[in-house]
């Protein structure tokens, strides 16, 4: 899949999210009239009674104006954003306050995560903590990563089968009522410091969270967090994006011993080089942060800076 955002991590960005809680036959009723400034906690629509949602009515998740309306009563607002976004998650599109989780014993939910709260792990998940986590109320978790065991134990599903799935509304509406979001997917790796220190800084903040992930439509999960206004009033530029790889570029490595590693990009091989998997291939050196120097394939990075 290709990532529509062109980074993972973009700390200001302009963007027009569509404010929908999910549900195949839902309809919504739209509570603001277009133009109209909004901030996270605002209801902004009303949903039919009959779909199973704990309110039924959905607040903006994010500071911005009142652009339009889809055709089922979705409400669209442009804001000014930072964004997260993951290799994979599931769960239908949600809002909460951002706390982050302090380890305490296998499972343990601090008292302080507020129900309804999007709940930060900088590392693995369990299935142990995502059953508490559901009993706690909280509304979504932001994680690194989960073993595909707990995942689908969790889920109660085949989960490539539901990356493939063609009614995505359809198979989001039979999932647990807990939003995931996985920085770094499937496996045991824990969440870049970049990533973190990005939640860290939003941390009591309201975040709006979607966690549908398809192969088929090429759809990501991702999180959008709207900074304070103090933030955005003075000299508030949205970064744009470039995917290129060149001289100095902040990379991340996505596969092999060093995934999740973070460098620059120091030196292009002109000539393909081996690698202890037997293959020969195009490759690049990165500079590290502790000043040592790692040489990748080129297929195996991504621009993130």
């Amino acid at each position: 899949m290709t990532n529509p955002y062109g980074w993972s991590v973009i700390p200001r960005l302009l963007v027009k999210k569509e404010r929908w809680p999910g549900g195949a036959q839902a309809r919504g009723i739209p509570l603001v009239y277009p133009g109209q400034e909004v901030v996270p906690d605002q209801p902004v629509l009303r949903m039919d009674p009959l779909i199973p949602l704990r309110s039924s009515e959905i607040p903006a998740g994010l500071h911005g104006r009142v652009v339009g309306f889809t055709h089922r009563g979705g409400v669209v607002i442009e804001s000014k954003a930072a964004l997260v976004q993951g290799a994979v998650g599931a769960g239908n599109q949600v809002a909460g306050v951002l706390s982050m989780w302090r380890a305490g014993g296998v499972g343990y939910i601090p008292h302080t995560i507020p129900p309804g709260a999007l709940l930060i792990v900088p590392g693995p998940l369990t299935f142990t903590l995502l059953r508490r986590a559901l009993n706690s109320g909280v509304n979504g978790i932001i994680a690194s990563s989960i073993a595909l065991h707990d995942l689908e134990g969790f889920l109660r599903t085949d989960f490539l089968q539901l990356l493939r799935t063609k009614n995505i509304d359809q198979a989001q509406m039979q999932l647990p009522p807990l939003t995931l979001l996985l920085t770094e997917g499937i496996g045991s790796s824990i969440m870049p410091a970049h990533v973190i220190n990005l939640l860290h800084h939003y941390e009591g903040s309201v975040g709006l969270l979607s966690g549908v992930t398809s192969l088929r439509y090429n759809l990501y999960p991702d999180l959008l967090i709207s900074p304070p206004l103090s933030e955005t009033q003075k000299d508030w530029q949205p970064v744009q994006p470039d995917i290129s790889l060149s001289l100095d570029a902040l990379v991340r490595i996505r596969g092999g011993e060093r995934a999740g590693a973070i460098g620059y990009i120091d030196y292009f091989f002109v000539y393909a080089q081996p690698f202890r998997s037997g293959i020969r291939t195009r490759a690049v050196r990165l500079r590290m942060p502790d000043g040592s120097f790692y040489v990748v394939p080129l297929s195996t990075i991504e621009r993130i800076g």
